[in-house]
This record gives structure tokens, C-alpha cells and sequence, in this order.
């Protein structure tokens, strides 16, 4: 079939259409694309880390081992494969949280740990055992506080608490904490049967 003149311009223009709206849409995915937090090489990597970092009154305050640690000059901060982070408090059990990475900043005070993150303390003299697992957790040392907007699962001694949509954890002693989004719960009474789940309790 013969194409005339002015359907081959018609024909012409709407792959002219079609080749623009690709254009745009492969450019608008390109800008909004997350990029990575660290950009380029790393200026230096340390193997087989074993750190102590000391608070303000020069005691240990947080030891901390990793296979590899990465440092970027771009934003000053580092990477760590497979961190172990110990969380010193002088009156009470250590916290003791694993992540698959980690990224701290150049003063240290924040902590961003990735991948399936497990943090746990062991019983005080008066506080059970407190396990929590989740995939991402914020920490700022300076506050003693952590929190993380993914899924969460915390156990304390024999009581179980899940949420959605994350929680807020003050981790100093005495430990304080809020959840959000659809909140389970499942309480244990001494001498009783274990509680349903529960909405909106706080462990």
C-alpha cells in the first residue's frame, strides 16, 4: 500500500510523538532516582575493625566490630559490613546490635543500620530480657535513642509486641518507648493464661 504525502507526515509526526513521550518519561525516572548515599571510591578502607569510642567524661560508652569499614570523603562518614555495636551504660546491661551494614556519620553520633538488624539486653536486676528485630534502625548516641519506620518485633521477658509501622525507643535506663501503625500484643500474667493480641500497648 502507497502511504500519500500527507499520511506519511501524519505517520512521521506521531513517531515523532511517540519518540519524545520515551525521551521524557526514561529522563523523569533518571531524576528521580535515588542515588546512593556514598558517592564514588572510598579514600580508605580498614579491615578487621575493633573500635572503642569514649563518651564526654572519657569512659567507653560504645565498642563496636566490623569485617570491613569504608570511609567516603564526600560526606565524611563510613560504612561497615556485618557491624556488631555494643551500647556501654554503666548501671545496667549492655545493648548488643547486629545489622548486615552500617553507616556512621564523621562525629559518630548517628547510626544507620541496614539489612536485618537484631538488637538485644540482657535482664537487669529488675528488667527482663528485651530483644527487638526489624531491617533499618536510626541511632542517635547523643540521646540514647533509636527509631525506625519499617516493621518492628520486640520481645521483653515473655511479653511480645509487634508494629507496622515502626517505633521510638528512648534505650537508656529506664527504657521508654512508642509504636505506630497496627500495634499486636501478647502479655503473659504469672499464673495466667497468655492475653490475646492487643492494640496500641506499650511494653
Amino acid at each position: 500500500m502507497t502511504l500519500s504525502r500527507r499520511e506519511l507526515l501524519i505517520a512521521l509526526l506521531l513517531a515523532a510523538a511517540g519518540l519524545a513521550a520515551w525521551w521524557y518519561r526514561g529522563s523523569q525516572q533518571l531524576e528521580s532516582a535515588p542515588s546512593s548515599r556514598q558517592q564514588g571510591r572510598p579514600d580508605y578502607v580498614v579491615e578487621q575493625v575493633a573500635a572503642v569510642m569514649m563518651s564526654d567524661t572519657g569512659q567507653p560508652a560504645r565498642r563496636l566490630l566490623s569485617p570491613q569499614l569504608r570511609h567516603y570523603p564526600g560526606d565524611d562518614g563510613s560504612e561497615l559490613d556485618m557491624p556488631v555495636l555494643r551500647l556501654l551504660e554503666p548501671d545496667a546491661p549492655d545493648w548488643v546490635i547486629r545489622a548486615e551494614r552500617a553507616w556512621f556519620s564523621a562525629d559518630g553520633d548517628e547510626t544507620l543500620l541496614e539489612g536485618r538488624v537484631y538488637a538485644e539486653r540482657a535482664a537487669g536486676a529488675v528488667e527482663p530480657p528485651i530483644r527487638i528485630h526489624t531491617s533499618e534502625l536510626l541511632l542517635l548516641d547523643d540521646f540514647g535513642y533509636a527509631e525506625t519506620d519499617r516493621f518492628v518485633e520486640l520481645s521483653r521477658g515473655d511479653d511480645w509486641l509487634s508494629a507496622v509501622d515502626g517505633m521510638q525507643l528512648w534505650y537508656e535506663t529506664p527504657t521508654r518507648s512508642r509504636y505506630f501503625g497496627r500495634v499486636r500484643q501478647r502479655m503473659t500474667v504469672a499464673g495466667a493464661e497468655p492475653q490475646p493480641d492487643a492494640a496500641g500497648a506499650r511494653p
